[in-house]
């Protein structure tokens, strides 16, 4: 039987010592996985490894819509209260005048 993607991703991160998810590290880690699943920004835009550049994973992402709505989910699920004030004060509220 074929192996599970799920495993074959953790086999490519314990073999290319990718499994941080943290901070830059883990941002480059992930440009490295979808890389390797086959998403390659040709212009190599933010190029940081050999084997990874930021503009995989937007090559990656423009690809798979519901990747991005599964980050906005799993923002929101956060509720963050800084994230929640930051984004309350760019929202444009229109003041209801009161008509006498």
């Amino acid at each position: 039987m074929d192996d599970s993607l799920l495993d074959l991703v953790e086999e490519f991160e314990e073999q290319e010592k990718t499994t941080r998810t943290d901070g830059s590290v883990g941002v480059k880690n992930l440009c490295r996985l979808v890389r390797a699943l086959g998403y390659k920004d040709w212009q190599n835009y933010g190029q940081f490894h050999h084997q990874g550049a930021y503009g995989d994973l937007f090559a990656f992402l423009e690809d798979n819509p519901g990747c991005i709505e599964a980050i906005k989910k799993w923002i929101v699920d956060q509720d963050i209260p800084e994230w929640r004030e930051e984004i309350t004060s760019r929202l444009n509220y229109k003041e209801e005048v009161e008509e006498e």
